[in-house]
């Protein structure tokens, strides 16, 4: 068998793990079939054993595969089940949501507003503003794949805000005091579809071009100021958004 190569553009077991997570969607894995042993993969990717053995720990996160000592790796599934179901009526469910999850910040700066974003931002296009992206994931379970990538516009910044949100030792606590919910008098929220781009789907440990739900939640202060801009990016398999709707206007 041909060695395989591991990509450059991620960390090797996460090249390794969406590999592997291609031969079970595409069926060259059939469900019930065993997948190859930590030492196979050692020798099919050129790897260590670690790094093999991380792979598949991410590919068992994901609910593809079933993994028992001595008996090697099965897949149980095709397609991963949904890993977040969130169920938001109105904003203090909204609250809950970011309580049961954790965003973790990994890259802060002051960049330049996209074309694209800048009627939305209030601001010109190529204005640098501080922008940050994290990886949200479940409070409590760390070895679980991220539910989705944030990124995180902030127009309005004070210097004294701007200047911890630029340090990734202050960011996660200075975008909480920046989005203070006793603040908020709306959030507008847009639902989209879209494709998992390659940096996105690095981070998520997901397959590039892949389906994806996107986001955007516009978060507006007492005086309707906007405070930041927040634009999530979910793999399809990872994420189920409810919503109820009841006549007279009553929630059910």
């Amino acid at each position: 068998m041909a060695k395989a190569k591991v990509g450059k553009r991620a960390p090797r077991y996460l090249q390794v793990c969406n590999d592997l997570v291609a031969m079970i969607r595409n069926g060259d894995v059939a469900v019930g079939d065993m997948l190859p042993t930590e030492l196979e993969l050692c020798d099919r990717f050129e790897i260590s054993r670690h790094t093999a053995r991380e792979a598949l720990r991410r590919v068992e996160d994901m609910g593809l595969v079933e993994r028992k000592r001595g008996s090697g790796t099965r897949v149980t599934a095709r397609e991963a089940p949904v890993v977040y179901n969130q169920y938001v009526a109105n904003m203090d469910e909204l609250m809950q949501y970011g309580q049961a999850t954790r965003l973790a910040i990994c890259s802060a700066a002051r960049d330049p507003v996209p074309a694209h974003l800048a009627s939305a931002l209030g601001c010109k296009p190529g204005q640098s503003v501080p922008h940050l992206v994290g990886l949200r994931s479940y409070r409590d379970q760390d070895s679980a794949l991220p539910i989705c990538v944030t990124e995180i516009w902030v127009p309005n910044a004070s210097r004294a805000q701007e200047k911890d949100l630029l340090d990734l030792d202050q960011s996660e606590r200075a975008l909480y005091r920046v989005l203070d919910f006793s603040r908020l008098s709306r959030v507008r929220q847009t639902l989209s579809a879209d494709n998992l781009g390659r940096a996105a789907a690095d981070l998520l440990a997901a397959d590039p071009d892949s389906a994806a739900l996107v986001i955007n939640r516009r978060y507006h202060d007492l005086d309707d100021r906007l405070i930041l801009m927040a634009i999530s990016t979910h793999p399809k398999e990872r994420f189920r958004y409810s919503t109820e709707l009841s006549a007279h206007g009553k929630s059910g």
